[in-house]
């Protein structure tokens, strides 16, 4: 019944209603990214970064076909280490604008569906900001998995997101990968997750998570708690996808589908170590 209401095992059916809705939205990129410019010229330090969230069909583990969000568990080497996100990373400005002008000119055909979206986003703006942020984030995607930009479809952009923690602001976009692709990790990713998508609307898959610090105070009052998704690995353990991430799904799924993320048994609640490192970003070596 609930794989019948929402088409996550539709191959063909799926895309197609993702790039329509995606299309109508209203995008924030060019106000975001205006705020990022200003800031920097008055000396107060703020990156823009983007990253991909990333869809491909594939059979999974229940042994039917569905679709999967291919995200990436952080290694020990970057500051955010065993965060789950999207593929992604801070903007390069020479080089991801130098990328965006052979995006634009067709010789990476990544946007095969961009003149609709074009049609669609009278906004010369936003609509470059969106192919800027969509080649940054590919070319992260590259670097952290040997994703080829040349096999993935561009499905569009979710509204972007200004971290409470870093002076950063995330700009996402939608992909497809439309072959499967043989990893290639960086050392800043400990492995690949692919999770399905029917596995949000688990609501035993959802828990409550209190930050502390390594001698075990809460970071922050101990009545703030976050919304938390978690993924028993093959080990037994938990992978715990929260924050920017977990908020850019649900925002996918908001969007997508009209329908918000399960809420947290209260009862349930996890606990994550914050050190002053996790709050520095970058890679730690």
């Amino acid at each position: 019944m609930f794989m019948d209401a929402f088409p996550f095992n539709q191959k063909d059916a799926l895309p197609p209603l993702i790039f329509s809705r995606l299309s109508a939205l209203d995008l924030d990129f060019a106000q975001k990214y205006r705020q990022i410019v200003r800031a920097n010229a008055k000396g107060t330090p703020c990156r823009g970064a983007g990253v991909v969230l990333l869809l491909h069909y594939q059979k999974v583990k229940a042994g039917n076909f569905e679709y999967v969000f291919q995200l990436i568990k952080r290694s020990a080497k970057v500051a955010q280490a065993g965060d789950i996100s999207c593929p992604g990373g801070i903007l390069n400005p020479a080089v991801d604008k130098f990328l965006s002008l052979l995006l634009r000119c067709g010789i990476i055909p990544v946007t095969n569906a961009k003149s609709r979206f074009l049609k669609n986003h009278q906004n010369k703006e936003t609509y470059r900001l969106v192919q800027l942020f969509l080649v940054n984030a590919l070319r992260e995607a590259w670097e952290e998995i040997g994703l080829n930009p040349f096999n993935v479809d561009f499905l569009g952009a979710l509204p972007s997101y200004t971290l409470s923690s870093f002076p950063r602001t995330i700009f996402p976009v939608v992909c497809l990968t439309r072959k499967y692709f043989p990893y290639r990790s960086s050392d800043e990713v400990e492995k690949i997750l692919e999770i399905p998508l029917s596995h949000f609307f688990g609501v035993t898959n959802y828990a409550w998570l209190q930050l502390t610090t390594p001698t075990g105070n809460n970071s922050y009052d101990e009545q703030v708690r976050f919304p938390c998704f978690v993924i028993k690995n093959d080990d037994g353990d938990d992978d715990i996808l929260w924050g920017a991430t977990l908020q850019i799904i649900s925002n996918f799924f908001t969007i997508i589908f009209g329908r918000s993320l399960p809420f947290p048994a209260a009862a349930k609640i996890l606990k994550k170590e914050i050190t002053q490192g996790y709050l520095a970003g970058g890679r730690l070596s």
